[in-house]
């Protein structure tokens, strides 16, 4: 069938000799345009009722005369510009989803053209298949975004029970939930919050090494770490990671920091490459050596309803390039830090991958 070329919704502004198309923001786009053609042209794809063929005709009725290789050509242009969509995009989605995930759609039609519809990005998501360990502040709050979003499936992993302290930053639980495992609790959350669009398989079990992820994560689209035990829990994913061949996206809070950062195995440096690169950095230090810790702090949580809303949300975001592939991923081997007393000062910090890394080494991508 025929492509209908559509213009975004978009704002566009007639000026003096040319049109500006104002898209994202702080995005301008000008466009010359002496005669009006070119407004008249997106009059026409404000409408997406017409063809590539069928925009001469519609051109000639206001009266323009132009060709349909010169309309190929505006279009072909305006699309690379990234102002335009089919106007069937959605065409092929059932009722029930497109009132479900209408403004899910119309996000994506940030990222779609005529090729990639916002329909597909949507399948693309909605055929995920996501192990998320985890159903604590940013887990349950990752499990609460994905399931908005459509994923088609969810693996929760968690060994923990609901206590009245998880209420005030864990919003898939209530005081009826006190003393129940979380993985039931966030099931049951999600049945009754979305029934019918996402299934959620739930393991209440402690995660302790590499191959409890590699079995639990068989056949995963995505891992999302959402534990911080043990201590080098990030290592363990990482490693099974690689043998999944699935990236994994982590976040956390240190003191008034939080910080978010992902990996995907054999395209950017992992996290052992960064752990690597810091001993390397250490052994020019030799004066680190010489530290003692004269007072461990006690871990204390301070990890508000709103702060484990930004870490859940700066997480899911990061999955759902991952999933969707609208755009790069923006946190592959790249710490993104906010400042919580520090007036929101944020930080982006990549790493480098690390030559002797053994991980990386194996991958052929590397």
């Amino acid at each position: 069938m025929p492509v209908r070329p559509k213009l975004k919704s978009i704002s566009v502004l007639r000026r003096p000799a040319e049109v500006v198309l104002i898209g994202r923001p702080y995005e301008l786009t000008h466009l010359a345009d002496e005669d009006g053609a070119v407004t008249t042209l997106l009059q026409v794809l404000a409408q997406g009722s017409r063809t590539v063929a069928e925009l001469p005709t519609a051109m000639r009725e206001r009266g323009f005369d132009v060709t349909e290789e010169e309309m190929a050509a505006a279009v072909e242009a305006l699309d690379q510009a990234g102002v335009l969509l089919r106007a069937d995009g959605d065409a092929d989605l059932d009722d029930a989803t497109l009132r479900r995930h209408a403004s899910n759609l119309r996000f994506y039609d940030l990222y779609s053209d005529l090729r990639r519809t916002s329909a597909g990005f949507h399948r693309a998501m909605a055929t995920a298949d996501v192990l998320l360990l985890g159903a604590g502040g940013m887990g349950s709050g990752v499990l609460q975004s994905l399931i908005g979003l459509g994923v088609g499936r969810i693996r929760l992993v968690d060994c923990d029970v609901v206590e009245e302290k998880n209420l005030a930053r864990q919003f898939a639980y209530g005081h009826a939930d006190v003393g129940r495992n979380k993985v039931d609790a966030a099931r049951d959350w999600a049945a009754r919050y979305s029934p019918g669009t996402t299934v959620v398989d739930t393991v209440h079990e402690r995660v302790s090494d590499a191959d409890t992820v590699r079995r639990l994560g068989a056949g995963a689209s995505l891992v999302v770490s959402a534990i911080d035990s043990p201590d080098d829990i990030q290592l363990i994913v990482n490693e099974a990671c690689f043998d999944l061949g699935v990236p994994f996206v982590t976040a956390g809070l240190l003191y008034s920091t939080i910080f978010y950062w992902s990996v995907e195995p054999g395209v950017s440096p992992c996290r052992l490459c960064l752990e690597l690169n810091r001993e390397d950095q250490g052994a020019t230090m030799p004066h680190l050596a010489e530290q003692t810790v004269a007072v461990s702090g006690e871990f204390v949580n301070r990890a508000t309803g709103p702060v484990a809303q930004l870490l859940a949300g700066f997480v899911t975001l990061e999955a759902a390039r991952y999933l969707t592939r609208t755009d790069p991923p923006v946190a592959a081997a790249t710490y993104h830090t906010f400042d919580l007393v520090d007036g929101m000062r944020t930080t982006v910090d990549a790493w480098p991958r690390h030559p002797g890394c053994p991980l990386c080494h194996r991958s052929p991508e590397a």
